[in-house]
């Protein structure tokens, strides 16, 4: 055993110093022999604990908020030169915005597109079913339907009634001519009967014929006159009857113009409703992306409500607004390099117009500049690629870098 331990358990006993001198296996030893002197030694008193002393605080904690405060300040620093001191102007990305609505009410009944679809001209975008309208286009085919097929029936009745007429208008002009032949033959029969009775009274006068042969000869005559007479009168009749027939109107268009104008004007109204429903069948005006869809498919439409947001196509411009003291330093046809996100180069743009006046910028770029500025707008124009690239949308801030400094 260590000869320290021996000379330590031999006196009245170690001390806490003295046990943390000791490493842990000496210590272990100490404490055992302690507890087996214990046994037989009273008890001592135990000394009085020392006062805590407070850690010391670790150099580490203060370079760490150090770090977080310069951070911060950078931070600030690097905002502050980004949003004031990086670009000389900012403006506003804008574009030709059509909203599409339909003129009628109704319910919209399906949706053709979704927001963001690139569209052609005229191409459908949705369909507004007007209800009553549709009733009311089901009940003038009906009555259209009817209206035809009384037309074919007074159209076969004319035909059949002037048919009629027709026949009975030959019939009696034969009829006439016939009796007029009729009468010439007793004429004829006539004219032979006066000259026989005629002959015969020469040959009465001369005693060469009877009486009765001239008796019989003027029964014959008279009864050939009574004959004429009647055929005469007949002729006179039939042709009466034939002068009638040929001059009394045909039936024909102005019996049935009634009908014929009723069904034009439901033809006519046919169209109409036709026309005011294919108004329902919304189209897009221009080429271009639709932006927004308003309504969702089966909502009810009120006249003139706005459907659809559609972008024209190639009508993004960037409307810049320059300070007083750059108001010389651009002419149309120039290129100008903005910055516009999420694009990581500069954008070039050519500059298409320049205001005529000073005005107020728009209120969310107004925080760039002081307070109650007047500035200068110039319209520039994206080039190729950019100009058809969807990631430019409208309301987009673009600023003019410094040179040198982006």
């Amino acid at each position: 055993m260590n000869p320290s331990i021996t000379n330590h358990l031999s006196n009245a006993g170690p001390t806490d110093s003295d046990l943390a001198a000791l490493d842990p296996t000496s210590r272990n030893a100490f404490r055992f022999a302690a507890r087996r002197d214990n046994v037989s030694e009273p008890a001592r008193t135990p000394a009085t604990p020392a006062a805590p002393v407070a850690p010391k605080t670790r150099p580490r904690g203060r370079l760490l908020i150090a770090t977080l405060m310069l951070l911060a300040c950078s931070a600030g620093i690097f905002s502050v030169w980004d949003s004031l001191l990086r670009y000389r102007a900012y403006g506003v990305v804008t574009g030709r915005i059509i909203e599409v609505g339909v003129p009628i009410e109704g319910v919209l009944t399906a949706v053709h597109v979704s927001e963001g679809d690139t569209v052609r001209q005229d191409s459908k975008l949705a369909t507004v079913e007007d209800l009553e309208y549709e009733h009311e286009l089901a009940r003038v085919s009906d009555e259209l339907r009817i209206t035809e097929a009384t037309l074919q029936a007074e159209i076969a009745r004319v035909q059949w009634q002037s048919h009629v007429e027709e026949t009975e208008m030959t019939k009696s002009i034969a009829e006439l001519f016939e009796s007029a032949g009729r009468m010439h033959n007793e004429n004829g029969a006539l004219e032979l009967l006066r000259y026989q009775l005629n002959f015969n009274r020469d040959l009465h006068q001369k005693n060469a014929a009877s009486r009765v042969d001239m008796d019989s000869f003027e029964i014959q005559e008279r009864a050939k006159k009574e004959e004429l007479e009647s055929i005469e009168q007949a002729i006179v009749v039939l042709k009466q009857r034939a002068t009638k027939a040929a001059e009394s109107p045909r039936l024909g268009k102005e019996q049935i113009q009634p009908l014929i104008a009723k069904s034009e004007m439901l033809l006519n109204e046919i169209k109409r409703l036709r026309a005011r429903n294919g108004q329902g069948e919304v189209k897009s005006p221009v080429n271009g992306t639709v932006l927004r869809r308003i309504h969702p498919a089966g909502e009810c439409i009120k006249e003139n409500d706005a459907l659809f947001a559609v972008m024209e196509e190639a009508s993004l411009e960037i409307e810049m607004y320059l300070p007083q003291d750059m108001s010389a330093s651009y002419k149309v046809g120039d290129i100008v390099k903005v910055k516009i996100e999420p694009f990581k180069d500069l954008v070039p743009c050519e500059v298409t117009a320049i205001g005529a006046e000073h005005r107020k910028p728009p209120e969310h770029i107004e925080v760039f500049y002081r307070t109650n500025i007047r500035l200068l707008p110039v319209r520039v124009r994206p080039q190729a690629p950019f100009a058809t690239d969807k990631r430019m949308s409208v309301g987009a801030v673009a600023k003019l870098p410094h040179m040198g400094l982006f």
